[in-house]
């Protein structure tokens, strides 16, 4: 133990010798020191004297040479040059450093500056390009101005602007009891016109012909949450898509207008209509709606009609962990397309809740069908949707009850997947698309509650499968999946959506390909071309088409 300390004592004694030599060292071969040398104590006149051991500087040299930096080499001057001694070039020094010249050139003016570097030319309005400085003319440029002509695309308004950008009106008009909210009535009336045509071919029959169709729609807003809404299809009632002229057997004009509203209900907020009654900051947020109105449930695979009725929500409700439970009440006394009676009753509820980032979606519904002896369904469904940033899913499962003199009880899974991906570097002018793909499997007794409110014209040219089990049609057992891609070009202005697809329509193998193409066409208007082939051993499952119109908004 002892040996052991004192051989650490000398090892610690050592080391503390070599360190000061080595700083001694390195201090004595400073070229100037920055203190002045400390006078002998009661001789301020008599310093102390440190000796500086002698060093050779030749032993500091590098072994290798070519460890250096490279030695400048001197210039010499020319001849003609009365100084004879070679000179270095300064570094970074103008050959001339007394001449001023470019400083005299004066700055070009700003605006001409901005031109040609700034970009200013993409304000200019559209069409004006002259002195660009691009010289091709068929140059694409984004152009970063509104034209000069440009109208805000805003509907028929009365009463207050559709923006509300005008001070808020006070009006003697409100709503039950005292010191009732008022009202400030707005008047939008709004639609759209539709010309197509169609070319059309399901086994061996054809439908081909020229069609248009008119939406208006009517509406007018007493306050923020109440309002009447009527929609008028003049020329195409109910679901049939439009009247046309149809060039196939049987010709002829095919008439689907009526002058009978399609849509009328109106909705509102129990706590704002009998506010007069109510503790003005109580939360209630008890909605409810009624009339005939378009009704979905489940991404319309267990309905997607338009229903006689009412309903009634009550929402922010809160229960442990959850958030926003919504509870929906529903009754619907006609008007019901299902299969079995297109005049049928409905009685349900539906719920929805938003638990640990994750959306829930539970449903009953009862089917009453009065022209139908002994078809009344029952209906429950449970739905959960997950997002996992760009990634989203949702499992779905469906199921049937009764129906004993129909097609008896059935089940439809369904799995729902997309994903949006961006691209950064623009290819052939895609900004982003959304890719998606479905796989799902119906029983023989499935069918929805109600599909009333499909677009039979457009249903006809629908690629995905789930569509036709959701207008009501009953394929027997039915498998399949649905893959596509919809890409979004010069600043959502176009899409395109590729699909594909394959069913197994009463054990029938079914494959499908499809192309949805939506272009802007103008201020207030759009192109749209729809088309699909479906390939397949069952003729009456062969089908293939075109399906093209412009939309005008209005």
């Amino acid at each position: 133990m002892t040996a052991n300390a004192t051989s650490k004592v000398r090892q610690l004694f050592a080391s503390a010798w070599c360190t000061a030599i080595l700083c001694y060292g390195c201090v004595a071969l400073a070229d100037e020191t920055m203190f002045d040398e400390p006078p002998l104590p009661g001789r301020s006149g008599n310093p102390i004297r440190l000796t500086t051991p002698s060093i050779n500087r030749a032993s500091f040299e590098p072994l290798d040479n070519s460890l250096l930096p490279p030695r400048v080499e001197p210039i010499e001057t020319p001849p003609n040059t009365p100084s004879e001694t070679p000179q270095l070039l300064p570094l970074a020094t103008p050959e001339n450093p007394k001449s001023n010249s470019w400083k005299d050139e004066p700055l070009p003016p700003l605006e001409e500056e901005l031109w040609h570097h700034g970009g200013s030319y993409l304000y200019a309005p559209e069409g004006d390009r002259l002195g660009w400085p691009c010289e091709d003319e068929n140059t694409h440029s984004t152009l970063l101005r509104i034209p000069e002509d440009f109208v805000d695309p805003e509907p028929f308004t009365l009463f207050t602007q559709f923006e509300g950008e005008e001070p808020i009106k006070q009006y003697s008009l409100d709503w039950f009891g005292p010191e009732a909210y008022n009202w400030e009535p707005r008047f939008v009336a709004y639609g759209g016109y539709q010309a197509s045509a169609i070319a059309y071919k399901q086994g061996d029959t054809r439908s081909d012909g020229l069609g248009h169709q008119l939406l208006v729609d009517l509406d007018l807003r007493l306050t923020g949450t109440e309002r009447f809404h009527v929609q008028f299809r003049p020329l195409g009632k109910d679901n049939t898509g439009g009247s046309y002229y149809r060039f196939s057997d049987p010709a002829g004009y095919i008439d689907n207008s009526t002058g009978v509203p399609q849509r009328f209900w109106f909705e509102g907020e129990l706590h704002s209509m009998f506010s007069g009654f109510m503790d003005p900051f109580a939360v209630r947020d008890v909605h409810m709606v009624g009339g005939k109105f378009p009704f979905e449930l489940h991404n319309q695979l267990l309905m997607n009609d338009e229903i006689l009725g009412a309903v009634i929500n009550k929402n922010t409700l809160f229960v442990g962990n959850t958030s926003n439970i919504n509870i929906q009440a529903i009754y619907a006394a006609s008007d019901v397309d299902n299969v079995a009676d297109d005049n049928s009753r409905m009685y349900g509820t539906n719920f929805s809740v938003d638990y640990k980032k994750v959306f829930y979606e539970g449903s009953y519904l009862f089917v009453e069908t009065p022209d139908a002896p002994d078809r009344d369904q029952h209906f429950a469904a449970l739905s959960r949707t997950k997002f996992h940033g760009r990634l989203n899913y949702a499992t779905r499962a469906l199921f049937k009850f009764g129906d004993e003199a129909g097609t008896g009880s059935g089940e439809l899974f369904v799995l729902e997947t997309n994903y949006t991906y961006l691209m950064p570097a623009h290819p052939l002018g895609i900004e982003f698309g959304v890719a998606y793909c479905n796989v799902y499997y119906a029983t023989d007794g499935w069918n929805s509650a109600g599909g009333g409110n499909f677009n039979r014209l457009r249903a006809a040219f629908d690629v995905n499968p789930l569509v036709a089990i959701s207008t009501g049609s009953n394929l027997g057992d039915n498998y399949g999946a649905s893959l596509g891609v919809q890409l979004f070009r010069h600043n959502e202005d176009e899409s395109i959506a590729p699909e594909i697809a394959f069913q197994t329509p009463n054990g029938d193998l079914v494959y499908g390909f499809g192309l949805r193409y939506q272009r802007k066409t103008g201020k207030r208007s759009f192109f749209e071309v729809l088309g699909l082939v479906n390939l397949s051993d069952n003729e009456s499952q062969r089908r293939d088409g075109v399906f093209v119109s412009e939309t005008i908004l209005f």
